[in-house]
């Protein structure tokens, strides 16, 4: 385990800071640190990426399996169904942000979207799909707590809640990215620690 997490510690440092230097060049959103230091941001979404990791593996993908269990096998081919949705959500709920969207903002994600299309197919429904809720719901709550009441940083078209294609469309595509780039750079099994429960 401890090969896997410095791993993603190391995988999400990288994404994150070439992520938040695209997002406040293009104006997406700002830190409010001394002269706009913003790699307190990146810091936390180690810390958030890694939170994200446990909370599926140990919480969230247990209870999918157990929600699941009677579904065919054959739901795994939702995966990929559902990495199209999560990227087509950023195109159309982009609103005002999409003046600042240009080649690096979509070059980004379309990798990102590669590899999680890559990702989702080699993944088990559950696996999948418990990685995905936990990813929204804490995007949302970090996003939401970070920004509204404790202004550590502020979204320019949303001063008073997260942006929809922020939470929904990147926040996954990143935390999917982190979850299989560090599997391979641990050299383990893309789902090793989601093992059924009785194996």
């Amino acid at each position: 385990m401890s090969e896997r997490l410095l791993s993603l510690m190391l995988v999400i440092f990288i994404i994150e800071y070439i992520k938040e230097t695209i997002g406040i060049n293009a104006n997406m959103w700002k830190y409010h640190g001394l002269n706009s230091f913003y790699n307190f941001g990146v810091w936390s979404w180690v810390l958030g990426g890694m939170t994200v990791f446990w909370l599926a593996v140990r919480l969230v993908i247990r209870a999918m399996r157990r929600l699941t269990a009677s579904f065919p096998r054959r739901c795994n081919l939702l995966n990929p169904v559902m990495v199209l949705i999560i990227f087509a959500l950023i195109p159309l709920t982009l609103g005002n942000y999409r003046s600042g969207a240009g080649g690096w903002f979509w070059g980004l994600y379309a990798v990102l979207f590669l590899v999680t299309l890559v990702t989702s197919l080699s993944m088990d429904f559950p696996v999948f799909l418990g990685l995905v809720i936990t990813t929204w719901f804490f995007g949302f709550v970090s996003e939401y707590v970070g920004s509204v009441p404790n202004h550590l940083w502020t979204f320019p078209h949303n001063p008073n809640y997260p942006p929809f294609f922020l939470i929904m469309g990147c926040w996954p595509l990143e935390i999917f990215t982190q979850y299989a780039l560090s599997a391979f750079l641990a050299n383990e099994p893309l789902d090793k620690y989601t093992f059924k429960e009785g194996n």
